[in-house]
């Protein structure tokens, strides 16, 4: 088993030029094009029913402004 004492100076010794310009791999994946984000169609699937209940509300302000407003025309001045 190693000593832990000796293994963080070992550590620190093996990575001292990671993602540097001396790290040869590191420098490689730079070169490389990003790649593209992921497509996820339909992620919101399940959100629908918030919309049904939005429309909803919607259509119930709208009855209700009719029926007022009806009212408001059947009413005697």
């Amino acid at each position: 088993i190693t000593d832990t004492s000796e293994a963080v100076p070992n550590s620190e010794e093996m990575f001292a030029s990671r993602f540097t310009e001396d790290d040869k791999e590191y420098q490689e994946y730079l070169k490389c094009p990003p790649e593209s984000p992921p497509i996820v169609e339909e992620w919101n699937s399940r959100g629908g029913g918030n919309q049904r209940n939005r429309g909803n509300r919607l259509q119930d302000k709208v009855r209700t402004a009719r029926m007022v407003h009806v009212t408001a025309l059947r009413t005697p001045a």
